[in-house]
C-alpha cells in the first residue's frame, strides 16, 4: 500500500509561521495542480496584505486561534475568518484550510523580501 502524499507533513505551530512569515512576501499555489492562489505580504504579527490575480489588494487581519493561523479580509467573505493549520512538508511549508474555507491545501512556492505591489496600497 502507499502513502497518501500528505502522509510525510508534520504540523508547525502556528507563531512558528508567523515568524518564519513576518517582514515577507509569500506565493501560494494549489498543491495538486500548482495554479497561483495569491500572494501575502505579512506586514506585522496582526496584519497581511493579500493580493489575488483576479480581486487585487485587500488588508487581512491576522491571529492565531487554538493553534491555527487566522484571517479576516476586509470585503472578503464579511467577517468570516479564514484558517488554517501550517504544515512542514517535502523540505516546504503547506496549508490546510479549516472548516469553510475550502480552496483546497497550498503550498508556499516562493518567499520575497520585497512588498506586493498595489494600485492603491491599504494603508492603516
Amino acid at each position: 500500500m502507499f502513502a497518501s502524499p500528505l502522509s510525510a507533513q508534520t504540523l508547525m505551530p502556528a507563531e512558528a509561521f508567523i515568524d518564519f512569515a513576518l517582514g515577507k512576501t509569500l506565493r501560494f499555489v494549489h498543491l495538486s495542480s500548482g495554479r497561483l492562489v495569491g500572494d501575502e505580504q505579512f506586514v506585522s504579527r496582526t496584519q497581511t496584505i493579500w493580493k489575488t490575480p483576479e480581486n487585487g489588494c485587500v488588508i487581512g487581519q491576522l491571529y492565531v486561534d487554538r493553534g491555527r493561523v487566522c484571517f479576516v479580509y476586509e470585503d472578503i467573505r464579511g467577517d468570516m475568518p479564514a484558517c488554517w493549520w501550517p504544515y512542514e512538508y517535502d523540505g516546504g511549508i503547506i496549508v490546510r484550510p479549516v472548516g469553510e474555507f475550502t480552496r483546497g491545501v497550498q503550498r508556499i512556492e516562493g518567499v520575497s523580501d520585497e512588498p506586493l505591489t498595489c494600485e492603491t496600497l491599504p494603508m492603516s
